[in-house]
């Protein structure tokens, strides 16, 4: 059940809702939640955080990472972003693979399918940040995205 906000102590959410945590976390829900609908509608059981993962080898495409570079890379703790590996393996999309190197690292490679719903994500991606921003100016999306990056900068030292 929904909770309205006409059922909500006003003076306390309008206070939250002048707060950037509050909208940053609010948005990041609805976008999360917004594009966890577009893989179900696509056909695939993955959710965001799992593409995440995909992103971020397809980002590395031809330098593998481990695990453990991902977990650094997004911010997740090694157990999770393990058990999302090993989910994405079980479906096809990655496959991990031993590190000659090193034994004890495992790292992660897209499969053909894994590719191809990168592939096909980007391009949805690309129409839902048109949806998003189709009511902003050019100059408040360059505004919105310096000031997510300071922000980022900032929550990382």
């Amino acid at each position: 059940m929904d909770i309205e906000v006409k059922e909500l102590n006003k003076a306390n959410y309008e206070r939250l809702s002048k707060m950037m945590l509050f909208n940053i976390i609010t948005v990041a829900h609805l976008v999360g939640r917004n594009t966890n609908k577009e893989l179900a509608k696509m056909g695939y059981t993955l959710q965001v955080e799992q593409l995440q993962i995909l992103f971020v080898v397809y980002l590395r495409e031809g330098n593998s990472p481990s695990q453990q570079e991902i977990a650094n890379f997004t911010q997740k703790d090694k157990g999770g972003i393990q058990r999302s590996v090993q989910t994405l393996s079980r479906d096809g999309y990655v496959r991990i693979v031993g590190d000659s190197n090193d034994r004890r690292k495992n790292l992660i490679e897209l499969t053909p399918a894994g590719k191809l719903v990168v592939t096909r994500m980007m391009e949805s991606i690309e129409d839902i940040d048109r949806r998003m921003t189709a009511s902003i100016s050019q100059d408040e999306i360059d505004s919105l995205i310096s000031i997510v990056r300071k922000i980022s900068k900032v929550m990382k030292e």
